[in-house]
């Protein structure tokens, strides 16, 4: 029997890595119907999980609600609270996703934290007024291909000493490795990898099987926690993690019946 929560569930975490999704794509992946698809959308967007389009949908930021708890973006937010912030006082975190922020916050407004970041898209996302967070930018003039601002990472890094690196790289092509689309954003995400107390990698599978340029990635990264779904390559298995549990595809697709 299609079990519909899961199903659900499963569509949300592919909207989430992939940001837009076809409902006739996706029923050819999971081995649906286009009609199940579509009354699975119709579902999920009255709830506020996602927006619908001719043909698809696209992704919509979580809002708090109990809805909030079946994403993998607040799920892996949730592990992150659990295990850096609970019961550590204020942190100075180095932060360099605006999605994973604004999940982190709106699922955990009572963080006590200031948040540094060289995105000035993270500002952007803390800056509605129920963010009681603090936020600093760090570095000066804007570079517009990487939408991050440019500085002496290094320096800059030294003399926060974060508490905590929160990094959530588009690419991780090997344990203890991690790619961005540019340069820039890799060497922040390198010099608050050297210079923070403790660091982890917030990630989707969709993250370990994207490739970018080796080019863009940073140092080789010591001692970071994975945070991502338990579906790891087996090269990955080594790495101190914690996960949330992996939705498979085939294992929503069995039985005859639909279940709307």
């Amino acid at each position: 029997m299609y079990v519909a929560h899961e199903r659900r569930a499963y569509i949300l975490r592919l909207l989430e890595q992939r940001g837009t999704l076809r409902s006739s794509e996706l029923a050819q992946e999971l081995g649906v119907t286009d009609e199940t698809i579509r009354t699975d959308m119709v579902a999920m967007e009255r709830q506020g999980l996602l927006r619908r389009t001719h043909g698809g949908a696209t992704y919509i930021p979580p809002t708090g609600g109990d809805e909030d708890g079946a994403r993998l973006d607040c799920q892996l937010a949730d592990l992150v609270a659990r295990h850096f912030f609970m019961g550590q006082g204020r942190l100075a975190v180095y932060l360099d996703a605006a999605a994973f922020a604004l999940a982190l916050f709106t699922r955990h407004p009572q963080l006590d934290c200031r948040v540094y970041t060289a995105n000035p898209a993270v500002l952007h996302a803390l800056s509605p007024a129920r963010f009681t967070q603090e936020v600093f930018l760090v570095g000066s003039r804007l570079d517009r291909a990487s939408g991050y601002l440019e500085g002496d990472a290094d320096a800059g890094m030294a003399a926060l000493k974060p508490d905590l690196a929160l990094l959530c790289p588009p690419s991780v092509p090997a344990p203890q490795r991690a790619a961005y689309r540019h340069a820039l954003p890799a060497r922040w995400a390198a010099a608050a990898s050297r210079h923070a107390t403790r660091k982890t990698l917030v990630v989707g599978p969709a993250a370990i099987f994207a490739q970018i340029p080796a080019a863009n990635s940073p140092a080789t990264l010591h001692n970071h926690t994975f945070i991502t779904e338990e579906n790891l390559p087996p090269d990955y298995q080594s790495i101190p993690r914690h996960t949330v549990p992996y939705i498979d595809p085939a294992d929503i697709t069995q039985g005859d019946r639909f279940d709307y």
